[in-house]
């Protein structure tokens, strides 16, 4: 009984791998969908993404920002409370600070050079 339903298994096994592959084109729009030709007067087109309802979603904000520079992070955290405030990296994509806080202590303080994020 055991062997045959192994021998059962291994051939529906060999029909289904012996199946051509199934390709599919899967396109997957997350948010607000952009589209590769004009659908109506109101659209406009941005480069690299396609062609967006301006008139139902309004303004387009890419996801993608400049990074900021070392000198804006070290402001940032100087606005932010902060004191003395030293650089000690900013390579990449968190920048690392030395500051001091309200109550006089040393701690050090990141920032995501991407979304100005801190934390310490």
């Amino acid at each position: 009984m055991i062997r045959k339903t192994f021998i059962a298994c291994v051939l529906a096994l060999a029909a289904l791998t012996a199946a051509a592959p199934a390709q599919a084109d899967v396109r997957i729009y997350m948010g607000v969908p952009f589209h590769p030709y004009q659908m109506g007067p109101g659209w406009r087109y941005y480069d690299g993404y396609g062609w967006y309802d301006y008139g139902r979603y309004g303004e387009f904000r890419p996801y993608y920002r400049e990074r900021l520079t070392c000198n804006q992070a070290r402001r940032l955290v100087d606005r932010n409370g902060y004191g003395n405030v030293d650089v000690r990296e900013c390579a990449g994509r968190v920048y690392s600070f030395r500051a001091t806080t309200r109550k006089g202590k040393r701690v050090t303080v990141y920032v995501n050079s991407l979304t100005g994020d801190m934390w310490r």
